[in-house]
């Protein structure tokens, strides 16, 4: 990353870090309404588990604060370059370094060769080379000859890069709220915290995960929240150790 570039990096990294936080700020003000829902459920007969509000509460704020960072992260990217863009600038990118490269190419083997390699020695420091012309020339077709590949490896890079671009257009599969492994993790943290699983129909685990969405700053309806718990049950993590939504890291069935 060039200098040029760091500012624009560490001016985005901060913005994003001050909406988490804001975020955040605004997620706690739903506490007394999630915990309330929670022990409602926890104290149901047959009770399997005290209720402790504030570890409870450390543990969805955590929660809350992985998915806020995925969700601050797919704004990013929706703020991108399109995806037609960035294909369009790779085609482009690989032929300029088709031609560099071809161009180059065909200079080592021309007439100007000579003074090529005189200037590149003083460029890096060697003008007084008369007494080590032929190691210096060999020196030089060496550098040439890894520029060169270097350029061919770079075409290829690109033409790849564009082509994994084009196969995945849209947006990423099961990276929303509402994706499988969000309310897998969200059964994960409601079975731990009441000692009861989440059930798929408009009950208590549904109005759970519809005020943590609301507390996140999500619209939703409870059909949505319902049909999409229906969706989840059917994956095989539901109910075991399971995948978080931050970093694809393994979420155990109780935390540490």
């Amino acid at each position: 990353m060039s200098n040029s570039e760091e500012p624009a990096h560490d001016a985005r990294a901060a913005a994003m870090e001050a909406a988490i936080a804001e975020r955040l700020t605004a997620f706690d003000r739903h506490r007394d309404d999630l915990l309330a829902i929670l022990q409602k459920v926890c104290d149901h007969k047959p009770k399997t588990k005290s209720f402790d509000p504030d570890k409870s509460w450390r543990y969805l704020r955590l929660k809350a604060l992985g998915y806020l960072e995925l969700k601050a992260k797919a704004e990013q990217r929706q703020k991108m370059v399109p995806a037609a863009d960035r294909v369009e600038l790779l085609h482009e990118l690989g032929k300029a370094l088709r031609g560099a490269r071809c161009k180059l190419d065909e200079a080592r083997h021309a007439d100007i060769r000579g003074v090529l390699s005189v200037e590149w020695c003083e460029a890096h420091g060697n003008p007084d080379f008369t007494e080590f012309l032929d190691l210096i020339g060999r020196r030089f077709d060496e550098m040439v000859a890894g520029v060169i590949t270097g350029l061919a490896d770079l075409e290829t890079a690109a033409s790849r890069a564009a082509e994994q671009i084009r196969q995945k257009p849209g947006r990423p599969r099961e990276t929303g709220y509402l994706s499988p492994e969000f309310i897998i993790a969200l059964e994960s943290a409601y079975r731990y915290i009441t000692g009861k699983r989440g059930g798929a129909g408009a009950g208590p685990f549904a109005q759970f995960v519809k005020k943590f969405l609301e507390a996140e700053g999500s619209t939703i309806t409870l059909q949505s929240v319902i049909e999409a718990i229906k969706t989840a049950k059917k994956r095989k993590e539901w109910g075991r150790s399971l995948l978080a939504w931050t970093g694809g890291k393994t979420l155990p069935s109780s935390p540490p």
